[in-house]
């Protein structure tokens, strides 16, 4: 069974001004495009902005200690914006970056799954099963692969994450981490097919971001 591309962000967490990161910034080193028009959020429950650019596939979220790069296009690298922060902060403490892409099935699609995946413990009296979750954890070349399958009131959700630990390493190491953004989703897609037995498709992937 095939699972589709819901969204992919770059995660890098450390210490950041946002006051710096700000889209007159952003555009001054050409990370935003020419002439885009940004719609800026708050939350209020914890310091930061949210930006979404009117032009490009990516929204921004900028809090002191994470920069969050986001896309609902499945084609668009959203290591790249992140790797020309980094580069233009180099002496900014950081503590690890996360490569991450989320794919979604209908939850009628679960017959389909292997049988060992789709076992379900029998709740105890008086509780309701909202979430299970099959996680796996590889590590290789200094960076750890998770790979979680959810099984939601709504649907099946596949997600990964390639975290690169960067605690004591310099910045030019993050940003060969953040360059390998969609590298680091063919390797882990073809961990999925390996170890799940499952794909995942583009053909209907959002280019809209909401």
């Amino acid at each position: 069974m095939a699972f589709k591309f819901k969204k992919a962000t770059c995660v890098v967490a450390g210490t950041f001004n946002m006051y710096v990161i700000q889209p007159p910034w952003l555009a001054k080193l050409e990370i935003l495009p020419k002439g885009s028009e940004v719609s800026i959020g708050t939350d209020l429950n914890e310091p930061g902005f949210r930006y979404i650019p009117t032009k490009g596939p990516f929204r921004w979220f900028v809090t002191p200690n994470r920069i969050e790069v986001e896309t609902r296009d499945s084609e668009a690298d959203c290591g790249i914006p992140v790797a020309s922060v980094l580069a233009a902060l180099p002496w900014t403490p950081l503590v690890a970056l996360g490569n991450n892409s989320i794919y979604t099935a209908p939850l009628e699609d679960l017959g389909r799954l292997r049988e060992e995946f789709r076992c379900s413990p029998q709740s105890p009296e008086g509780y309701s099963l909202k979430q299970r979750s099959l996680h796996f954890g590889l590590s290789r070349d200094g960076a750890v692969t998770n790979l979680q399958l959810s099984f939601t009131l709504e649907e099946l959700e596949l997600s990964f994450n390639v975290n690169t630990e960067l605690r004591k390493r310099e910045s030019a190491d993050a940003q060969v981490a953040a360059r390998r953004f969609l590298q680091d989703r063919r390797d882990t897609e073809f961990l999925i097919q390996k170890l799940l037995g499952l794909s995942v498709e583009y053909g209907n992937s959002d280019t809209k971001q909401s």
